[in-house]
């Protein structure tokens, strides 16, 4: 996969930066630094003039690497201070030194060890399995990282309840205050309750009409994933501002659907309504087939390339409802949670 730079420079920067990014190998992307957090998190580098520099000083955006500053001549002390305080790791005046723009792209392309990775699952339709899905992708990522686990379904009965820690302390949505849009993942993850010590889950608090926000989404998301986290978001089949932060920030969206006809109907209308065409998405099909629907025909109607297909778990239910969600490695969900997670990591995928 070519590597992407994240241009935010004007007219009279842009052809000097296109010429570099190809010498380096990259594919140039474009954006507007008022709305540029999908491109902000995923591209290799970022290129910034000193006109995005001073709106994206404001907005905060999440701290990343790969962030170096393009200017037509030497830039004031103001614009250093604030390229610093961004993390912008080079400055280069172009076209006088290209060659060491070229360099530091190039370098960055060295593969990066303890990168994160985010995932959210979604439901087709109610009782698809999502959240014990989610849950289970979860406990498979914590055998070997760091997992933040959200539930942002304020309506659900609460991811915390299938994995039996509903009665531990800790800190709920409703309690998580967010100073300045950013928090720091070791003070999250001392607060909040957990399955043991690599997975936290932070959920809503039954009966607490007060809402999830957007903005403690985004810093949660951020929170994790600047840390090198393996973030799993259990989430709505519903649109809106917290819906849409998480879709921005994650690398994989999944949607979870059964074999069915009334199942595959409406988790198409999901899929349509609430995935934009720029989110990377996949689905998870469980079985059985009583019309004996295949997985491949599933994906195609639809919409989306099938992550997995997993057969159905009949004692699943009952083992839940006595105690908390176990995994085994071997089990059909054990199996459809390891697809999800290589599909989501590229590292876990090359591993695998």
């Amino acid at each position: 996969m070519t590597d992407e730079l994240l241009a935010l420079v004007g007219p009279e920067l842009c052809d000097d930066v296109a010429r570099c990014a190809a010498a380096a190998g990259y594919r140039i992307v474009h954006a507007s630094p008022t709305d540029c957090r999908r491109e902000w998190l995923r591209a290799t580098a970022v290129a910034i003039d000193g006109d995005a520099l001073t709106v994206l000083a404001e907005a905060t955006p999440p701290r990343r690497s790969g962030i170096v500053m393009v200017t037509a001549g030497e830039p004031p002390p103001d614009t250093w201070r604030s390229a610093m305080t961004l993390g912008a790791e080079y400055v280069v005046s172009l076209p006088a030194e290209e060659s060491g723009l070229v360099g530091f792209l190039t370098d960055l392309r060295v593969p990066q060890v303890g990168s994160s990775t985010a995932v959210a699952l979604v439901g087709g339709h109610g009782g698809a399995g999502a959240t014990t899905l989610a849950a289970a992708v979860a406990l498979v990522a914590a055998d070997r990282s760091r997992v933040l686990l959200l539930d942002v379904d304020d309506l659900g009965a609460g991811i915390d309840l299938t994995l039996g820690i509903e009665d531990r302390s800790g800190l709920r949505w409703q309690d998580l205050t967010v100073a300045g849009g950013t928090m720091r993942a070791q003070s999250l993850h001392d607060a909040l309750p957990k399955v043991h010590d690599r997975l936290s889950v932070l959920a809503p608090r039954r009966d607490d009409a007060q809402p999830i926000t957007a903005d403690a989404v985004i810093a949660t998301l951020d929170a994790g994933r600047a840390d090198g986290d393996i973030v799993v978001v259990d989430l709505p089949r519903a649109t809106g501002p917290v819906t849409e932060a998480v879709l921005d920030s994650v690398d994989l969206v999944v949607v979870v659907t059964t074999a069915t006809v009334p199942g595959v109907a409406a988790s198409r209308s999901v899929a349509t309504r609430m995935l934009p065409s720029a989110v990377p998405a996949g689905l998870a099909v469980r079985g059985p087939a009583p019309s004996g629907l295949r997985a491949a025909h599933i994906a195609d109607a639809v919409g989306l390339p099938l992550v997995v297909s997993y057969r159905p778990d009949p004692g699943l239910p009952g083992r839940t409802d006595a105690g908390p969600l176990q995994v085994s490695a071997r089990s059909p969900l054990g199996r459809a949670a390891r697809a999800v997670h290589h599909a989501a990591d590229p590292t876990e995928r090359s591993a695998a």
